[in-house]
């Protein structure tokens, strides 16, 4: 199944277009200390904050059983890394490609659903992922004690990385962030939505029992999309049989 191979393009000549960028291997060579129950970052403590409500922020996940679109362990950075952004409030932009296996109209949306949420098991002392009201946004905070001890980009994509890859249907991984610029994040916002509405399609699919095509806000994108109308009937006929049970 393959709902973003569109996007995964456009983001491959996004990222061919920007400049200076950083990459990495994933390295879980340094293992970072937990956070634990009281891992909170509070403004005294600040050392750096990344995609917060006054700076322009997006988070998207993409996946694909085309595994060769994915550069497992590849972690890519535009922009400064943390450490050297000390005292600093930045722009984020954030993707996650995962090369998966067995999506199919039953289990995608719940696959998607349980991959997304894998960022807000992280628990790394001194990193903070504030609570997001608005939707595909990442609001972090990194405290001075961590920037010290040397907590950076490398570090973080590769923890996270590390919940990706405990997953039995992940088969690779790699990850973008942008801290580069307002207009850099922009730009990343902009190539994401289809993204962002082929996801919001499937949350509605999925939580609402009346699925009503001809008053919905994603009727076009499912109609562009057969993925999508294959799921749509799934969970239709599921309802059904719930209703009828």
């Amino acid at each position: 199944m393959e709902l973003f191979l569109d996007t995964i393009d456009a983001l491959r000549d996004f990222m061919g277009q920007l400049s200076p960028h950083t990459t990495w291997d994933k390295d879980n060579s340094r293992l970072w200390p937990i956070g634990g129950p009281r891992n909170i970052v509070l403004k005294e403590d600040l050392g750096l904050e990344l995609g917060s409500p006054e700076k322009e922020s997006v988070s998207c996940l993409l996946w694909t059983e085309q595994l060769e679109l994915v550069e497992n362990g590849r972690i890519t950075l535009v922009g400064p890394d943390f450490p050297e952004s000390r005292g600093k409030s930045l722009p984020l932009g954030k993707v996650v490609l995962a090369g998966v296996t067995g999506f199919n109209e039953d289990n995608a949306y719940d696959r998607h659903k349980d991959l997304d949420y894998l960022r807000y098991n992280l628990d790394l002392k001194g990193f903070m992922l504030r609570a997001v009201s608005q939707f595909m946004r990442e609001w972090c905070r990194i405290s001075t004690a961590a920037l010290k001890d040397g907590f950076n980009t490398r570090i973080l994509a590769s923890a996270l990385m590390e919940q990706f890859m405990a997953q039995p249907f992940v088969k690779s991984v790699e990850v973008l962030y942008i801290t580069s610029s307002s207009s850099d994040v922009l730009k990343l916002k902009q190539i994401t939505t289809p993204a962002e509405k082929i996801i919001g399609a499937m949350n509605k699919m999925a939580t609402e029992m009346d699925c009503d095509c001809a008053d919905c806000d994603y009727q076009e994108v499912c109609d562009e999309a057969t993925e999508l109308k294959a799921m749509r009937e799934k969970l239709m006929q599921k309802k059904k049989e719930a209703h009828h049970g």
